[in-house]
């Protein structure tokens, strides 16, 4: 059981969002683990496209998927009211593969209720940890915040999603240097839109950020497209047995690098703590 926190502090795309719900679908498809992804962002859909396709009216085709209950909302109730325990959240999540992926998030919500409900998300994220065994949180950006802040010192591996610009790595590295919860042992970094003709790219940033634990997410046309279109679970098991040259084959590849060397820092960790 283990908190695997995604984190940025950059404006502008990383491939963050895309990236837990590759890594998530990747080890729900070919491992037994039973995984929850948490929405910390206010009124962002970006993870439900991942895997719902979008009707106009602003409604989900949730036909072939399980129907949302009452989502972060009806568990916020459920908590200040003294009436929940581990096993109930997945009451109130989304299901993507029954007793393997499941999505708690909320849309349309007013921004007052938001921030009451941001109060709870640490203690969500604990409850979660005692139930599921792998807790993958998309979390929003910046360290002021005492609520961002302490989900990530309660996570049992954080990844940084970084592009490949230099002005924003610099920013990233001063920000690492006045916060000593990005200078843990449990920090790795991830380039998430990925070009390896950049002059930025894994071996020459693992230098720069004096780390070997830098994973990539190669850009896929057809993965992001996927992401946009409601299909990333079906992309995963498309492209689970191809030709090892292909282009989508070497980006598999990569993420399922990127995953099984996650659960083994989690286990090494883990160890190290017992």
């Amino acid at each position: 059981m283990a908190i695997i926190t995604f984190w940025n502090d950059i404006k502008g795309e990383t491939g963050k969002t895309a990236a837990i719900a590759a890594v998530s679908t990747y080890l729900a498809i070919n491992n037994n683990y039973k995984i929850l992804l948490f929405n910390t962002k206010y009124n962002d859909s970006t993870m439900e496209d991942c895997f719902w396709e979008y009707k106009s009216g602003g409604l989900y085709d949730l036909s072939n998927k399980t129907e949302l209950e009452s989502g972060i909302r009806g568990l916020y109730k459920a908590i200040a009211s003294n009436k929940t325990s581990p096993e109930i959240i997945t009451n109130y999540t989304k299901t993507i593969f029954k007793g393997r992926l499941e999505i708690l998030t909320d849309r349309n919500v007013l921004l007052e209720k938001y921030l009451e409900q941001r109060l709870l998300f640490k203690e969500i994220a604990k409850i979660a940890n005692q139930y599921y065994d792998l807790v993958f949180v998309d979390l929003d950006r910046g360290l002021d915040d005492d609520i961002t802040r302490g989900i990530l010192e309660k996570s049992d591996l954080i990844m940084v999603t970084l592009p490949q610009r230099i002005r924003q790595i610099q920013e990233f590295i001063k920000t690492r240097e006045r916060n000593q919860v990005l200078k843990e042992d449990n920090v790795e970094f991830l380039l998430g839109r990925y070009d390896n003709k950049s002059k930025y790219n894994q071996r020459n940033l693992m230098r720069y950020l004096h780390t070997n634990k830098v994973y990539v997410m190669p850009y896929n046309t057809l993965f992001f497209e996927a992401c946009n279109e409601g299909k990333v679970d079906d992309f995963f098991i498309k492209f689970r047995k191809t030709n090892k040259q292909d282009k989508n084959s070497i980006f598999v590849k990569s993420i399922k690098t990127m995953s099984d060397d996650m659960i083994m820092s989690l286990r090494q960790g883990q160890r190290k703590r017992y």
